[in-house]
């Protein structure tokens, strides 16, 4: 079946939490298989990296202040995957993730489709 949406996502995040314990918190909201920096679900590949453009300065000024968090999240669809099933668990891992304290924001093609509108929209907080 053939998605409306390009569903590759990524997913800035910040905290001054090691990446070791980022890879562990993201990995249980998922429940995914933990291999290095990489996660596996049933729906997709999540891949953790350094963001090298981190900066403990911008990273929280301006309405682009998310492009200078810590890390940043690559998440890969698995082939075949249910386009509603993978939002939902795109979903459910950026409520987790600022349920936990972490800011999160989500750049993806269907942005309107998850809560808060995937971190943009800040009176939903």
């Amino acid at each position: 079946m053939k998605s409306q949406y390009d569903l590759f996502t990524k997913i800035f995040l910040d905290t001054d939490n090691e990446k070791t314990s980022v890879i562990e918190m993201v990995s249980k909201i998922v429940k995914g298989l933990v291999t290095g920096s990489t996660i596996v679900t049933e729906q997709a590949e999540i891949f953790i990296f350094n963001n090298g453009d981190f900066s403990k300065e911008k990273r929280n000024q301006g309405s682009d202040e998310f492009l200078y968090y810590r890390y940043y999240l690559d998440i890969e669809p698995i082939e075949d995957v249910e386009e509603k099933v993978y939002i939902g668990e795109i979903s459910k891992l950026l409520t987790e993730l600022w349920n936990s304290g972490f800011k999160a924001i989500a750049s993806c093609d269907f942005e309107d489709e998850l809560p808060r509108k995937g971190g943009y929209n800040i009176e939903g907080r």
